[in-house]
């Protein structure tokens, strides 16, 4: 349909005519014209546009779905974060302790190693005192049978003339054992 219409010769064609012929349209053009919009605007509005509606609506839920995952996703990453921080301290934690009681445990072994070290200087320090008072006490032993032997033999010499050695040896080292005995004390 061609409608020229303009204003002016809308006006003009009013006024010469009455009615819609005035105006130049055509009735029955315009009613065959109205009677397809209204069939177009029905098949479109009856099949065409449930289709456009629900794929507006599955496109629409798409959308609200993929934010609804991208809200999700960054609510799962914070809460990965946290996790991983969570976890990170705690490891930081048992690493510290483990450094506290691999620290503590040294410190033991060293206090342990150094009292064992003392303990056998002390008994080393013992068994040398007790060979050195050994050595000292066989030496005395052995000065003291020194002195027996050189008194009866100065003495056989001072008396000359022969005496019984055992019975002088007995006399003598019972007087020197005696004798030390008596220092000893």
């Amino acid at each position: 349909m061609q409608i020229t219409f303009t204003l002016a010769s809308a006006a003009m064609a009013a006024e010469s005519t009455g009615g819609i012929g005035a105006l130049g349209i055509n009735a029955a053009a315009f009613l065959s014209q109205l009677v397809s919009f209204l069939i177009v605007f029905f098949v479109l509005g009856k099949y065409v546009l449930p289709v456009v509606q629900r794929t507006l609506a599955k496109r629409q839920a798409l959308i609200r779905e993929g934010i609804e995952n991208a809200e999700k996703a960054k609510r799962d990453l914070a809460e990965a974060t946290n996790n991983a921080e969570r976890i990170i301290l705690d490891a930081k934690r048992q690493a510290q302790d483990s450094i506290e009681r691999a620290t503590k445990n040294a410190a033991q072994v060293a206090q342990q190693i150094e009292t064992e070290a003392r303990e056998r200087a002390e008994k080393i320090s013992q068994q040398q005192i007790a060979r050195i008072q050994q050595e000292a006490n066989r030496a005395r032993l052995e000065l003291s049978r020194d002195v027996i032997n050189l008194s009866i033999d100065a003495a056989s010499k001072v008396i000359s003339r022969s005496v019984d050695s055992k019975d002088n040896r007995r006399l003598v080292e019972e007087f020197v054992t005696a004798n030390d005995q008596a220092r000893n004390n």
